[in-house]
């Protein structure tokens, strides 16, 4: 069984998409739908090059900052 080979980039997003996955669950149940489907349209509505390692580091640091405003506990709900 070989195993893929990523990029340090290409695991920090992968680690960042999980992180994200994972903050939906701390998020009251009737809303975390919500917030998966906003998760997912945030990593899907970017078509970036791979090898625009600027464009990628850049859209990761701005999803930090989202992340902590959202993983927020006051923050209940979601409207996208």
């Amino acid at each position: 069984m070989s195993q893929i080979r990523r990029s340090g980039l290409q695991t920090e997003v992968i680690n960042f998409y999980r992180i994200c996955c994972r903050a939906v669950r701390k998020k009251p149940i009737e809303a975390q739908n919500r917030f998966q489907q906003f998760v997912r349209s945030q990593f899907r509505q970017h078509t970036i090059s791979p090898r625009d390692h600027n464009m990628i580091e850049y859209m990761l640091r701005k999803g930090k900052r989202q992340l902590e405003v959202y993983e927020n506990d006051s923050v209940k709900d979601i409207h996208s």
